[in-house]
């Protein structure tokens, strides 16, 4: 991996263009546009592919707007968000620019993400619904190396930043409990709930730092989402369509093995 620097990055010749629109093609172009890029500035000597592993926390906001109408008087019930835990894994390239101490990561990852909304009113009625989703994340990641000039013991000390595209794959995935002793109703409501809020597809802008020795990897990033992840289905529940975003914080250990082993 990363051992030092080579050079400046001033005259590398990169540029980010901001997207205008948080379209999925537009991801896609841009994701496109990144692998083109690196085919002609990569130095394939500094190239590697791996695995990686790691655990997320994550939440999805605003639920509550999405389900509870506002006609209810706010003393007669409380709700709560929850993060949940979850797993991730996927594969990796690690390409460096030449004469540059700035690198990209693209990467496929499978991760589990979403929130569990607790409710409860004065008549005693609890119930829990959990959001347990799962994506596919295309993620053109970005990395640089701010104290490579300093010392060789640093040199693997990185800052990263990217687009992530997460592909739903278990758009409805919604888990329903409650207090209720009237046998079969939960199911009843869960898969109504099922056909009602849909899962979407994720974009969210990713930030992270991480740590490089040897052939090991280990990094922690921030997910913040940029788009909405639930889509309202018409529905006799009065539910409304509205703008879901989830979080998610991502520690992961990877293997890089480089391609001219």
């Amino acid at each position: 991996m990363h051992r030092k620097s080579i050079g400046c990055a001033s005259n590398a010749g990169i540029v980010f263009h901001k997207p205008e629109a948080m379209k999925n093609q537009f991801v896609l172009l841009f994701m496109l546009s990144t692998c083109t890029l690196s085919a002609q500035l990569i130095d394939a000597e500094g190239s590697y592919f791996g695995l990686k592993g790691g655990v997320t926390y994550s939440g999805i906001d605003a639920i509550k707007t999405t389900i509870i109408r506002p006609v209810f008087p706010e003393e007669s019930f409380s709700t709560q968000l929850k993060n949940q835990w979850g797993g991730s894994a996927g594969i990796f390239f690690y390409m460096q620019f030449e004469n540059t101490f700035i690198a990209i990561q693209p990467e496929i990852l499978y991760s589990m993400s979403g929130g569990t909304f607790d409710y409860n009113d004065v008549n005693g009625l609890h119930y829990s619904m959990a959001f347990n989703y799962q994506y596919i994340n295309l993620v053109p990641y970005f990395k640089v190396y701010p104290l490579s000039q300093l010392s060789d013991a640093f040199a693997g000390i990185h800052i990263g930043v990217g687009p992530q595209l997460g592909i739903n794959i278990s758009n409805n995935a919604i888990r329903y409990t409650s207090n209720s002793e009237v046998i079969g109703q939960d199911l009843q409501i869960q898969q109504n709930l099922r056909e009602v809020l849909k899962g979407k597809p994720a974009f969210s802008l990713v930030l992270g730092l991480g740590v490089e020795f040897q052939n090991f990897l280990i990094e922690g990033r921030y997910q913040l989402g940029l788009s909405d992840v639930i889509e309202t289905q018409a529905n006799g529940y009065n539910f409304i369509e509205n703008a879901n975003r989830n979080m998610a914080f991502m520690l992961t250990l990877g293997y890089a093995i480089p391609f001219n082993q």
